[in-house]
Order: C-alpha cells, then sequence, then structure tokens
C-alpha cells in the first residue's frame, strides 16, 4: 500500500546527521526537517565511465548476432534461439533457454515446465514455469534463465500429465516407469573482454561498482580499452553477421560501411552519431587496404571514443540554471538503471521521437524494460553488490569450518541471486518480504549446510525454509559467510551489516583512544569473548548499537551452519535491535532468533527508507546529499513494491534533472 508523504523527523534526520557513535541521536525539530526540504536538489551533472560489469552486458547486446530480422515479438524470430528485442530478431545468451512443447495439434488449457531447477512443481501455483501458447507456431514456448550445467525437467499439461520432450534425445528414467528429459548447459569459460580491466573504486560506505567520481581512466584502462577493441574487432571479422546490417557485394563496400557506422555506431554511442562523424568514421574506413579492414576499423574506433566508454548525463541548460537530460541521455539513464547494458532499438526510437519526456512515457518505457530478462540479471547485480557478499569470493575459511569453501561460495552468491530474483520479479516483491520470506533456492550441498533433506543434484531447488531459523536475507549463506571471519562468527560485523547496509546507520570511525583488547578466555564462546572486549566505557559508545544485534546471530558459525552449542557450551542466540529508528533513542526489541529480527526491521520506516537509498545510490552513482533526503524520502512512501520504486524513481523529476556541482 502506497503511503502519503508526510516527511517525519524520525526518518530524515537519522539521514542528516554524522551518525558518530556518541552522538547519533536524531533530534525532532520540524523546522530542521523543512530546511532539508527546502533544500531539494538534483543528482550532479556528470560523465559515468562504463563499469566493467556494465561494458560486458553492452558488448555482449551489441555483438549479440542473430538474423537481424524485423519482428515485432518472439514468433517472428528463430524462436529457439532468438527473441525479439528493438524490432530486430538477436541470438539469446548462451544462458537464456527456450523451452518448446508441441501440443500436436490437441488443445490444453494450462502447460508448464518442471525440473530440478525449480524443484519439480506440480503446478504453476506451486513454482511451475507458466509457458505460453503461440498461435502463429502452435507451440507453447517459455524462455529461461539457467545455470550451466545438468538439468532434468518435464512439460506438466493442464497440471496433471507429466510428459518428457520429446525434441529432446536426451533422457533418462525417472523411476515412475517413464522419462525425464536432460539438458546440458555449457557455455564455455571464454574471458570476458572486461576482464583485465582494473577494478572500480569504492569510497568507504559506498558499495556499488559504479560511483561516478571515483571512476578515473588510468594509462592501464586505456591500454586495456584498446586491446579489447581489437579483440572485439577481430570477433567481428570472423563472424560479420553480427554487426553488419548489409552485403557489401550487394550494395557496395561505401554503403554498407556507411550503413554499419550509422547503425553500429548509433547503439555503441546511444545516440544517432552526426553526419561529420559518419564522414571522419567513413573517410577513414575507405583508407584502409580492405572492407574487411575498414570494417575492423570502424568497430575499434566506436568502442575505444569516449562517446561509447562513458555515458553521458550532463543535461541542456533550463531555466533558473538546472539542466535537463536529453532524450539520448534519458533512453541512456533508463537502460543502466533497468538492464545494465545499452538501449534497444525501441528506446533509442522513443528517443529519437522525443518521446520520454514525460513521466508516463517513461512509466511505459521501464514497465517494458522490467518484463525483459536483462531486468533480472542485472538487479541480481544488484543484490549481490548490495548485501556485499563479494568478499566471499576471495575468502578462505579454516578447514574445521569448512573444507570446501571455495565451491560452496558459488552456490551461496546463486542463492542469492535466485531468492532476490524471486521475491522481486515472482513473489511478494516487496521491501518487507526481502526481510522475511522462507522461500529460498539450494542445491545439495547448500542444503546440507542448511540441515534441509530431500534436496539432489546440483541444480538450484526452491524450498521453504523451517520456520524460525531462517529467512529473508538475514539468513543467507553467503551474508552470513561474509560478516564471519575465517574460523569464526563476528558479532561486530553482523551487527554493522545490519546498522550500515540495512538501515543505513553508520557508525564512523573508531575514536583513536579506543583501548587495547584485553586477554581473552581462549575457552569462552564468541560472545562471552567480545563481551569482555566491549565491556570498557570508550567501547560502548558504539558497541551498545552493534553488539546486542550482532550477538542475535550467534546461531550461525562461520559459513552460516546452524548450531546449539559452540566449544561444548550452549549458544546464546538472544539478541536486542536497540534503537531501530534512531540510535540514542533509549528504544528495545529483544528478538531470539533471525526470523524475528527480520521481521522486527520489516516493519521499521529505517529499513524500508535504507533500501531506497541504496537504490537511488546503485542509480545515480553518486552518494545523496542532504537535498536529495526529501526525494528519497517521497520515494519511499509512494512505492508499492521493488519494482514500483524503481518506476517511481525514474518517472521522478530527480530522474532526468541535474545540477552543477
Amino acid at each position: 500500500m502506497k503511503r502519503p508523504f508526510n516527511p517525519r523527523p524520525a526518518l530524515l534526520l537519522p539521514l542528516v546527521l554524522a551518525l558518530a557513535c556518541d552522538r547519533g541521536r536524531g533530534r525532532d525539530d520540524p523546522d530542521e526537517v523543512a530546511e532539508v526540504c527546502d533544500a531539494a536538489s538534483s543528482p550532479p551533472r556528470q560523465l559515468r565511465l562504463l563499469t566493467r560489469r556494465e561494458y560486458n552486458r553492452t558488448v555482449e547486446d551489441l555483438f549479440s548476432g542473430g538474423s537481424g530480422a524485423a519482428c515485432d515479438d518472439d514468433a517472428d524470430c528463430d524462436i529457439a534461439t532468438e527473441s525479439c528485442s528493438g524490432g530486430a530478431c538477436l541470438a539469446d545468451p548462451c544462458t537464456l533457454h527456450t523451452f518448446v512443447f508441441d501440443p500436436q495439434g490437441a488443445s490444453y488449457g494450462r502447460v508448464h515446465v518442471a525440473g530440478t531447477f525449480n524443484g519439480w512443481p506440480a503446478t504453476e501455483a506451486a513454482g511451475g514455469w507458466p509457458m505460453e501458447y503461440i498461435a502463429a507456431l502452435g507451440l507453447w514456448v517459455t524462455k529461461r534463465a539457467l545455470d550451466e550445467g545438468q538439468h532434468q525437467y518435464k512439460f506438466v499439461v493442464d497440471e496433471s500429465t507429466w510428459v518428457h520432450d520429446t525434441a529432446n534425445g536426451v533422457i533418462v528414467d525417472d523411476g515412475y516407469g517413464g522419462y525425464n528429459s536432460v539438458l546440458n548447459l555449457e557455455c564455455g569459460d571464454a574471458e570476458s573482454p572486461a576482464a583485465a580491466f582494473p577494478s572500480e573504486t569504492r569510497p568507504k560506505g559506498y558499495g556499488y561498482d559504479n560511483h561516478a567520481a571515483s571512476a578515473i581512466v588510468s594509462s592501464t584502462h586505456v591500454e586495456m580499452y584498446l586491446r579489447a577493441a581489437e579483440a572485439l574487432s577481430e570477433r567481428v571479422l570472423r563472424d560479420p553477421s553480427a554487426v553488419l546490417p548489409c552485403d557489401p557485394d550487394t550494395i557496395g563496400e561505401e554503403a554498407c560501411l556507411t550503413a554499419l557506422i550509422e547503425g553500429f555506431g548509433r547503439r555503441a554511442w546511444r545516440r544517432p552519431l552526426t553526419d561529420a562523424q559518419v564522414e571522419r568514421l567513413l573517410t577513414r574506413a575507405l583508407a584502409e587496404d580492405s572492407f574487411d579492414d575498414g570494417v575492423a576499423l570502424v568497430v575499434q574506433a566506436l568502442l575505444t571514443s569516449p562517446y561509447f566508454l562513458y555515458r553521458s548525463e550532463l543535461g541542456e541548460g533550463g531555466a533558473g540554471g538546472a539542466y535537463v537530460l536529453t532524450d539520448h541521455e534519458i533512453a541512456a539513464a533508463l537502460s543502466y538503471t533497468l538492464w545494465g547494458t545499452t538501449p534497444d532499438e525501441v528506446l533509442l526510437d522513443a528517443a529519437d521521437a522525443g518521446e520520454l519526456r514525460t513521466a508516463e512515457q517513461r512509466e511505459a518505457a521501464a514497465r517494458r524494460l522490467l518484463a525483459d530478462p536483462r531486468a533480472r540479471a542485472h538487479l541480481q547485480d544488484f543484490a549481490v553488490m548490495w548485501l556485499e557478499i563479494e568478499s566471499n569470493e576471495t575468502a578462505s575459511k579454516a578447514s574445521w569450518v569448512e573444507d570446501d569453501f571455495p565451491a560452496l561460495r558459488e552456490d551461496m552468491e546463486a542463492e542469492v541471486r535466485a531468492f532476490f530474483e524471486h521475491v522481486v520479479f515472482d513473489g511478494a516483491g516487496t521491501v518487507d518480504s526481502l526481510l522475511t520470506s522462507r522461500t529460498t533456492f539450494v542445491d545439495a550441498d547448500l542444503a546440507e549446510l542448511y540441515g534441509l533433506t530431500g534436496v539432489t543434484g546440483q541444480s538450484l531447488q526452491e524450498v521453504t525454509l523451517p520456520d524460525g531459523q531462517r529467512g529473508g536475507v538475514l539468513g543467507l549463506g553467503a551474508v552470513l559467510s561474509a560478516t564471519s571471519h575465517s574460523d569464526s562468527s563476528s558479532p561486530i560485523l553482523r551487527g554493522l551489516f545490519v546498522r550500515e547496509r540495512l538501515l543505513c546507520q553508520p557508525l564512523g570511525t573508531p575514536p583513536a583512544d579506543v583501548p587495547a583488547i584485553p586477554e581473552i578466555d581462549e575457552d569462552a564462546t564468541t560472545r562471552e569473548r567480545f563481551e569482555q572486549h566491549t565491556s570498557d566505557p570508550v567501547c560502548a559508545s558504539c558497541h551498545q548499537y552493534i553488539d546486542p544485534v550482532g550477538f542475535g546471530f550467534e546461531a550461525y558459525d562461520a559459513v552460516g551452519r546452524y548450531r546449539e552449542e559452540e566449544g561444548g557450551k550452549p549458544v546464546d542466540a538472544s539478541g536486542d535491535m536497540v534503537d531501530v529508528e534512531t540510535m540514542g533513542a533509549g528504544t528495545h526489541a529483544p528478538f531470539s532468533t533471525l526470523g524475528e529480527l527480520g521481521g522486527i526491521l520489516a516493519e521499521s520506516d529505517a529499513a524500508q527508507t535504507c533500501f531506497t537509498r541504496n537504490v537511488w545510490r546503485f542509480t545515480m552513482g553518486v552518494e545523496e546529499e542532504t537535498g536529495d533526503l526529501c526525494a528519497i524520502e517521497a520515494l519511499t512512501a509512494q512505492s508499492g513494491d521493488v519494482q514500483d520504486l524503481l518506476i517511481q524513481l525514474v518517472t521522478s523529476p530527480e530522474f532526468v534533472q541535474r545540477e552543477q556541482r
């Protein structure tokens, strides 16, 4: 339910104040709140360097191949291998598999896909992947993103009859007198174009890879950009159909090169090239020794240009010193916000026609983008960064904790991605659900870690967690592992995770006079050890807000395995969500399980606003300033779920307005 926007001091002021541990008290001063809202501002004008993630996705879309035939929907393409995108048939990525069921002329009410990837659900309501009947083809079809590896599946007709895929000759006995179809999905380990690019710099407290002000191009960047463009041009020459819109033998080399520059260049630069830019590139290409060399030069030149490497958010001058994004800047902002990649032809056409300027036009565009599989993959990336689980990629755990953590952490990240996608796109969709949902996705190894039975194989399967122990993002193995040490849990890291990532209440830098950690009893539990070292009054000024929350995670070890004992002693996993809305308020919310903590956070205004704040950062590429806070609060109040929040954001004035900072 959407709430009317009414700025509240308890929400705004914790964001305004610098929350040092001993002075994190919100002040309920209406005049100060009014000053914040009167000082409302827009994000800064900026050029945003493509991140490695965005570079890879953009290149994948630019070189996606396919027949390129004109289309209105997928049925106009080779539906088994292509999808209609931007009015053209483009090749599906390797991990996007098309399931096709041929009814042989029979009429059915519904068909869904069940398999190892979704837990063999007997009904669509239980999680079956519904298929769409395409009358023009006489086929039932659905396209789904899958992990690499082996999958078994069947088609379920009218939620009563289970049949294997007769078009797939690879089958195994299902144990019930029938067969399961087998899909072996192998996409190879080809290195991504941006694999060698330097890592992005992230300021302290900013969890995302797209901080615009930190994206400085070094000499190493330049060298890597040149190498990547050269490699991509060689790829084009091996398969010219990926980018070449014409046959030079039919229309002539000069005309074909011109079509390449105008068409491919428009996609790469996210706007039409000027006549002068087309002429300059054409002159250079025609000077090469061969047509192929000219094609390679065009591709390299387009991909090493600042117009490709940076996306512009400079806007054009308006009244009162404000700047408004141009039509094509809006198109790029929409596509990178919701897809993490370059605009397709539909968006570019809308920009050409000036049809992205109103909130209604942007809402229609956003709904189309969110319905595309690329939105799911992009928002999975957001989830990984929001929850700060990337540290697991290089972390190691002591052998007595988990011998095979390197393999297990891949399962954990896959769970985070599947969980977030399910909640946002297929479940309730709310921030509350992200904090409380008992549905998750595990394979056999992760199920064993969680103490679940009945899960086999290496494909993720949807499961419902037992009530009490886990639930929502707090109980995910990836989160619990990332907030632990190599050989033990960490109440401090876990308490900070709740404070800083879920409530946006930074604790600041510890003071210089923090005393040394005292001698600690080696036989003590983790809780007892941390209680010893935080008993000093100097430490307690901060840790009174951290430790009571972190102690509530003690039922989980360094890899997220549930435990009732530690070192032969019973684990005390009682916690207290002290001052959930505003530190210093003197409130308490005791809890005994992570499920209870998730419920406390789900009911808090602070957690809702913090999530919006994170989406704002991920979208704008900047840390919010005081003048942004009313816009963030308004978005929180006006949004019903995560997808709605994104739509409210892209239709807001702040999405298209910029100012000089």
